[in-house]
């Protein structure tokens, strides 16, 4: 069993699941986003003003399904895009043409991030290596500043999912819904501070390893 991956682990993790297992990619997303929902939904979080932060890459995907799913439950939510669309990722731009056929729509900048209960963080993922760009990191500190509950979508936006050092800024979470495994950087350096409550999700993402042994045990049960 892995117990904590790097980030370069689990996109090769997600890799071997996608084009060698063959579940598509959207399935996956998917998946995060529900299970994020289960956490939202668990009772700790209020969701009568409900704000999701979504970015351009996969992790944005995850957010932009997740104001699509909470506004088909009847959750008020609001759905902030952070930067060009044109430069979203295919799956994101999927979810976008989705969450837009739903009736939803999107905003490009909010007033005062007080003005919500919850704020879902999916601006960046696993993938991010260098610092935020600086107009990203002036909206991560207000977000910080309002003093909201966050819930993080696989890490805290601007967090090092490896070293858990911070790239620039990074979100400080009060609970992070992380995919298949733990990330390293959630369990260490400022991950420790920023990452809140850690809740592992199985989305069906496994390593080549743990899935062949899956394999062995069902052959010979």
């Amino acid at each position: 069993m892995v117990e904590a991956v790097t980030a370069q682990d689990m996109q090769r993790f997600d890799r071997y699941t996608i084009e060698e297992i063959g579940v598509p990619s959207l399935v996956l997303m998917e998946r995060a986003a529900m299970s994020v929902i289960e956490v939202l939904a668990a009772g700790s979080f209020d969701l009568a003003n409900v704000l999701v932060i979504a970015g351009l890459g996969n992790n944005g995907g995850d957010g932009v399904a997740i104001a699509r799913m909470l506004t088909q439950k009847g959750v008020n939510v609001d759905l902030l895009i952070l930067g060009d669309e044109h430069r979203a990722t295919a799956n994101t731009a999927t979810q976008l043409k989705i969450a837009r056929g739903y009736g939803i729509e999107t905003q490009n900048r909010v007033r005062d991030f007080r003005n919500y209960t919850v704020i879902v963080d999916a601006l960046f993922g696993i993938g991010l290596s260098k610092p935020v760009p600086s107009k990203l990191g002036d909206i991560i500190k207000r977000v910080n500043a309002a003093n909201i509950p966050v819930i993080s979508v696989d890490v805290p936006s601007g967090l090092h999912a490896t070293t858990g050092e911070i790239l620039g800024s990074a979100i400080r979470a009060t609970a992070t819904v992380t995919f298949a495994y733990p990330k390293q950087g959630l369990l260490q350096n400022e991950g420790l501070k920023r990452a809140g409550n850690i809740y592992v999700k199985d989305i069906g993402i496994y390593s080549p390893e743990e899935l062949a042994a899956f394999k062995q045990e069902e052959s010979e049960n």
